[in-house]
This record gives C-alpha cells, structure tokens and sequence, in this order.
C-alpha cells in the first residue's frame, strides 16, 4: 500500500535529497578541509557547532515549529541547509565552515522538528510502521549515497560540491511545497489514503 501512495514516494524522494545534502558535512567537509590545509583536529571543533546549535536551540524552537505548517517548516528547514552549504562553498578558514556549519545545523533542527510528524500524517494508523520503514529508506539511502554522491562532485573541486548541495536543497524545498497541498489535505482529514 505505501508503495502506490504517491505523496509518501514524493516525500520519501524529498528526503532522500535532503538526507544526502545533509551528510556532506560529515562525509566530504572533511575531505574539502583538507584541501585548506585544515586538519582532523580542525574538523572536530568546526563539526562540533553541528552539537551546540541542536542542544541550544531545538528546546527553545522544536514545540513552537511543530504547531506551524509542517510544509513551510520542512521548506525553512531546507533552505538553511542550503545557505550553510552555500556558505561551505565560500569557507576557507576555521571560523568560516564553523559558520557555515552552524547555519546548516540550523536547517536540520528546523527540518527535525516536524519530518516525522509528516510521516504520521500521511500514513494510515494500520500502516504507521511500513510508513516508518519508507521514510527510513530515505535516511538509509541518503547514507549510502552522500558519500559517493559527495565525492564524486568533489572531485570537480569545492566550487562545485557546496553549490550543486546548495541547489538541490532548493529544488526539494520547492517539491515540498508543490507536495503541501496534498501533505495538509491528508493531515487534516485525519487519515490517510490505505
């Protein structure tokens, strides 16, 4: 059934994207800092913002974000990640991927705070679990992908990894608002299509 559910497939591929986006900071940031002459040591405190902004920030934002459109929140949380990966593209220093990173982080506590409610919404109450298991297709997906996806654009060169990430962070902001409509229509009718 989750299978013929277009909006779920939508949304699954919609993540996918997102997911793969995501993990570049943890799969070729490494790689692109290196090419500064920036080492594992550096690497660690620069990733290490990814933690201080989700522990300051998801408290104060995570109940507020989830009682607004979870599609315009997804949307938000998409375009952060993007404007931290355009940023990524533009870092050359500690401080600058630092930035970059934690605007990024931005996105992802933004995203967090509603992705699986989306799930809920769309899956019927007899199918919460196969619809679990897709969303998580996505997130197995983007971590099997980012890396080959990731290192085969960097091989192009930073240039044109950080903004193709940027890019595609943009083009599935703009397939989850496309996607809204369907998204709000079944999480306000109460159920899901079986």
């Amino acid at each position: 059934a989750v299978l013929r559910d277009r909006v779920m497939i939508a949304f699954t591929l919609i993540c996918l994207v997102y997911t793969v986006v995501l993990l570049q900071y943890l799969t070729t940031m490494p790689l692109a800092m290196k090419e500064h002459g920036l080492g594992p040591e550096t690497y660690g405190l620069v990733i290490a913002a990814n933690g201080v902004v989700i522990v300051t920030t998801q408290p104060l934002v995570g109940a507020w974000l989830s009682r607004r459109d979870h599609s315009l929140v997804l949307v938000a949380g998409f375009l952060l990640l993007g404007a931290g990966n355009a940023l990524t593209a533009l870092a050359s220093q500690a401080w600058a991927y630092a930035g970059a990173v934690a605007v990024g982080s931005l996105g992802e506590v933004v995203a967090a705070s509603v992705l699986q409610a989306v799930v809920a919404g769309l899956a019927p109450v007899h199918l919460r679990g196969r619809y679990n298991a897709m969303w998580g297709v996505a997130w197995s997906g983007g971590f099997l992908l980012a890396p080959v996806v990731g290192t085969q654009l960097l091989e192009h060169g930073s240039h044109v990894l950080w903004p193709t990430c940027a890019a595609l962070t943009v083009g599935a902001a703009a397939a989850q608002l496309a996607l809204a409509p369907a998204v709000r229509r079944r999480g306000a009718s109460g159920r899901a299509v079986a």
